[in-house]
């Protein structure tokens, strides 16, 4: 216990493990007072005990007890009277922790290891003393350095009876996939204030803006400062909207042939994830029951044209040249734009024709919210950790601490293997 305790310049006079809480009863080392006024040697007056608290031994908690050495000034003309022996290295005067269990519970908290109300319960103090360590030593870096940001929105609180959901946005650097910033709300107006707060310089510095297919960060930014920056639409987002048309098209046809919802042993229904796959994967086997389906299950040969749109959006982003991208985005809308196209097909032809400049920017930038949804996962294991939040200003916090954690690969630690059992 001695060594573990390992603070220089006190030495431990008791421990006593017999209750609950380890309380280790510790000194300085120090002989004689100095006056923290003048420097003169002080006259003693006494001492008494300080009781704080200090990092758990194994799973126990510990009660530090210190017994402070009080000095008297002997120097008329001090302004410095009496005083307590101070060590602001170890123990901040009116703390309650000392600093390395401040920093300790600070870092958990940043890692997403524990939260503040499970720290006070192990540790035996309040929630606002660990929530108090952590705003104090779990500092975050807030300067603005990234050119290419991306946006998304993740739910802050479900809806309940009379209350909608409440969402916040999350800014992005896509160059390194921390956090620069998260507020609240996901219209047009909460993303330009939030841009309207930011520093003028880092703002007009912004190249590429990436984000999904949500009209309103687009709205914001072209009325924004931001309107000569290259906006980009992630294609996960856009292959997805394909791929949501051919599931809704599906869904539809097998109703229409079969008179209710999809079942197991329903052609397209046992289909419906090999629909979603790209062409170019499927091999003699998904081939084939790929036309077993669709011949039993579409008679009008609706859900085939989506599945050959939804490819021809693919098609869009499996080259990396941006004249061949724009000559296929003109053929995948060309045959969406059909006359006689299912009305899935529609929903893409409209979804090309709104975000045709931010869709093929994607080509020239080489950008996309990979990061950003990377940045949503974190989010959440924040939010599961705390079990939901209702101050946006403590989970601002929360999220900040742990996309700023700087990331290393674990050590493992190599055992050697056990002798086998002679037969």
């Amino acid at each position: 216990m001695v060594a573990w305790l390992a603070m220089p310049g006190f030495r431990v006079l008791e421990v006593d493990s017999s209750a609950p809480d380890v309380v280790v009863r510790v000194e300085t080392t120090v002989d004689r007072l100095a006056c923290p006024g003048c420097g003169a040697l002080a006259r003693s007056k006494g001492r008494r005990w300080v009781t704080v608290r200090d990092l758990p031994w194994g799973e126990r908690p510990v009660t530090l007890r210190w017994w402070k050495r009080l000095g008297e000034c002997v120097e008329p003309a001090c302004a410095v009277v009496t005083w307590t022996e101070q060590r602001p290295e170890f123990l901040l005067a009116g703390h309650v922790l000392t600093l390395r269990a401040c920093r300790w519970a600070a870092a958990r908290v940043a890692a997403v290891e524990a939260t503040p109300a499970s720290l006070a319960r192990q540790l035996g103090v309040s929630w606002s003393t660990i929530w108090s360590a952590v705003l104090c030593h779990g500092l975050v870096d807030e300067s603005r350095s990234a050119v290419d940001v991306g946006f998304d929105e993740t739910v802050m609180s479900p809806a309940r009876h009379g209350r909608w959901r409440r969402f916040i946005t999350a800014a992005v650097d896509l160059g390194s996939g921390r956090i620069i910033d998260v507020f609240d709300g996901r219209a047009a107006g909460d993303l330009q204030g939030w841009l309207a707060g930011q520093p003028e310089e880092w703002v007009a510095s912004i190249d590429t803006v990436c984000t999904d297919l949500h009209s309103s960060y687009r709205s914001a930014l072209r009325r924004s400062t931001l309107t000569a920056t290259t906006m980009v639409v992630d294609p996960f987002h856009v292959v997805r909207a394909a791929n949501d048309a051919v599931t809704k098209c599906r869904a539809r046809v097998q109703r229409g042939v079969n008179g209710h919802r999809g079942r197991k042993n329903d052609p397209l229904y046992t289909a419906r994830t090999l629909l979603l796959i790209g062409a170019e994967r499927l091999d003699q086997r998904g081939w084939e029951r790929f036309g077993q389906a669709l011949d039993a299950g579409d008679p009008d040969g609706e859900l085939l044209d989506v599945w050959a749109g939804k490819e021809l959006v693919r098609d869009i982003y499996l080259t990396d040249n941006p004249n061949e991208a724009a000559q296929r985005f003109e053929r995948a809308l060309a045959w969406c734009s059909d006359d006689d196209a299912p009305r899935e097909l529609a929903t893409i032809a409209l979804m090309l024709r709104k975000w045709r400049t931010e869709i093929l920017a994607h080509h020239t930038t080489g950008v996309s919210n990979g990061r950003v949804e990377a940045a949503n996962l974190t989010i959440k294991q924040v939010k599961r950790s705390g079990r939901g939040f209702r101050n946006l200003d403590n989970y601002r916090h929360r999220i900040l601490l742990a996309s700023h954690q700087p990331r290393h690969a674990p050590q493992v630690t190599r055992h050697r293997a056990r002798p086998r059992p002679i037969a």
